[in-house]
């Protein structure tokens, strides 16, 4: 955590992606810890790529929408340091 908390204080900025869903996730965990001890560092807003905050689909054509895609990923980063 403390390489993830050097980076967002070095950079100013944060992407954090992670399949699982937004609420009680790795991704949101980290998102609050670097929040709590390096906001003063950051130049733009936490971004977190996640699945959505629904249940898993069981058919496998809905589940490739579910997981966080590349072309998501990218436009996320893109976002971020735009900012």
């Amino acid at each position: 955590m403390e390489t993830v908390i050097e980076s967002g204080e070095n950079t100013g900025k944060l992407v954090v992606v992670d399949e699982a869903n937004p609420r009680c996730s790795i991704a949101s965990d980290i998102s609050a810890t670097v929040a709590q001890q390096a906001f003063k560092a950051l130049k733009a807003p936490i971004e977190m790529v996640t699945s959505p905050h629904t249940p898993v689909p069981f058919s496998p054509d809905l589940e490739k929408f579910y997981i966080p895609s590349t072309e998501k990923i990218i436009n996320s980063v893109q976002k971020t340091l735009s900012n």
